[in-house]
């Protein structure tokens, strides 16, 4: 044995790559009986009513993780905009730092006499003769192409949206029942300013977001998920709504409220005679239709007043020819 390690102590194996570089021994295979235990004991099987009471021991991060990966409403993580930023800053100024130093080699060089025979016009002549300059542009080369690729990295962060109301609620009531995770560790979900959801949808209408807030309707069957085996977690404190049924019950909404819209000025002013109590009708409901089209759909100011355009350019059609008649 004590051969063994004075071997081992006088050189180690060089790279795979160098010139005659090899692998170490391959060690000894131990027998599996050796590892079986000494005792062929079962372990008794814990209450379950335990686990719940010690879900710090038996849940933990494994759980935790199970269960926010079950549902993308709980991919809420922070993403320490302050310290980011602090480190993006930090790079910068090292970044000014050494272009500085540059310019003052730069300025030397060409306040020098012409006897000293410096130049600035090679990087070959640096490697042999400036290295300072050579030096400060491999670490130059290097922390710029860290920042470049850190604000790119960040600039995506910040893009995501930050975490919605009910899915930093959903995090902190898991949290809270299960009390699985130190209270340190999980103080993270308090930070609401600066957290963020992973896997944001697509633009979603107001209306909907609305409607995916109001928790009655997460707790009718009608909108509940069919449960994935392997994916979502049983658990009396989580409930899985489907996303198609929300999506489909806001666009069958948005369709009946256009309907009314349409149809309900045309027949009010087929029972009004006079004209100007007819332009209030049709003024009233422009007006409450531009607030729906702002409020219920994803529409750009610019798209918002054409579509009003439209709606009351059909309304007014319909005043002249009913005048006319």
């Amino acid at each position: 044995m004590a051969q063994g390690s004075k071997a081992m102590s006088s050189s180690l194996p060089g790279p795979v790559t160098s010139p005659g570089a090899h692998f170490p021994p391959q060690a000894q295979s131990i027998s599996l009986h050796t590892l079986s235990p000494t005792s062929t004991n079962t372990i008794p099987s814990v209450d379950p009513q335990a686990k719940r009471d010690q879900a710090w021991k038996y849940e933990g991060y494994k759980e935790f993780s199970k269960w926010m990966a079950s549902d993308d409403d709980f991919f809420v993580f922070r993403r320490f905009e302050s310290l980011n930023a602090g480190v993006i800053l930090w790079m910068q100024d090292r970044i000014v730092q050494i272009e500085a130093k540059l310019e003052e080699i730069h300025k030397r060089i060409e306040d020098s006499s012409s006897d000293h025979r410096l130049k600035n016009c090679s990087f070959r002549w640096d490697a042999q003769y400036q290295v300072e300059r050579t030096k400060l542009m491999e670490e130059l080369s290097a922390i710029l192409h860290h920042y470049n690729q850190y604000i790119d990295t960040f600039s995506k962060v910040r893009a995501r949206p930050r975490a919605e109301k009910r899915q930093v609620e959903n995090v902190r009531i898991w949290l809270q029942d299960h009390n699985a995770i130190d209270p340190q560790e999980s103080a993270y979900i308090k930070q609401t300013g600066d957290l963020v959801s992973v896997t944001s949808r697509s633009r979603q209408p107001p209306l909907g977001r609305w409607l995916e807030a109001c928790r009655r309707l997460h707790m009718s069957w009608l909108f509940r998920a069919k449960k994935v085996q392997g994916v979502h977690v049983e658990s009396s404190s989580t409930i899985y709504f489907s996303n198609e049924t929300f999506e489909t019950l806001t666009n069958m909404s948005i369709i009946i409220v256009g309907l009314v819209m349409l149809l309900a000025p045309l027949w009010w002013l087929e029972y009004v005679s006079d004209s100007v109590l007819r332009l209030k009708v049709i003024t009233g409901f422009v007006c409450v239709f531009c607030l729906l089209m702002t409020l219920a759909t994803v529409n750009t100011p610019r798209e918002v007043v054409a579509a009003a355009a439209a709606y009351a350019a059909v309304l007014m059609v319909f005043m002249q020819i009913d005048g006319k008649a």
